[in-house]
């Protein structure tokens, strides 16, 4: 499996949305690598709440488990991949994408972010997306869960 992906700091974010998300996970954070889970509520991220997804980080970083996801990622994703493994997707050229960028979230335990790029979702191809992983931790040394956002936009002369 080999799908090029340009990664980026969460600190270069084009998206003003996701430049926010970032913003409440750092403060969440202060000095530690990553928030816990609880730590990452409704309330801080109220007007970001549908382009939000929690996905848990399984067997040390070799698989990751869809956990739950906003109602705009769910309807860009064409359903709920809620309780799937991510590499039972990993056919798909998309999932590969994020694949990568979990991984490299994983192992730098730092934010990560990518695009803004086309998307090489099936029908979704007329989108530019950009996106940013932030780690999670439940104990202060391992990443238990990455915590991300995504934002869309049309690109001209494609929109359906």
């Amino acid at each position: 499996m080999t799908v090029a992906v340009s990664f980026k700091s969460a600190d270069q974010l084009v998206s003003e949305r996701l430049v926010g998300v970032h913003d409440a996970w750092k403060r969440t954070a202060g000095e530690r690598m990553g928030p816990k889970r609880e730590e990452i509520t409704p309330s801080l991220l109220r007007t970001a709440l549908p382009w939000i997804w929690m996905i848990d980080v399984v067997d040390g970083g070799k698989d990751f488990l869809f956990r739950i996801a906003g109602e705009r990622v769910i309807e860009f994703m064409g359903r709920r991949h809620a309780g799937e493994l991510l590499s039972s997707n990993l056919e798909n050229p998309f999932f590969q994408r994020m694949h990568a960028i979990l991984v490299q979230c994983h192992r730098q335990r730092k934010p990560v972010a990518a695009g803004p790029v086309r998307s090489n979702l099936a029908g979704k191809d007329f989108l530019e997306m950009e996106v940013v992983v932030m780690p999670l931790s439940e104990d202060g040394r391992n990443v238990t869960t990455l915590f991300g956002a995504l934002d869309l936009c049309g690109l001209p002369g494609l929109g359906k």
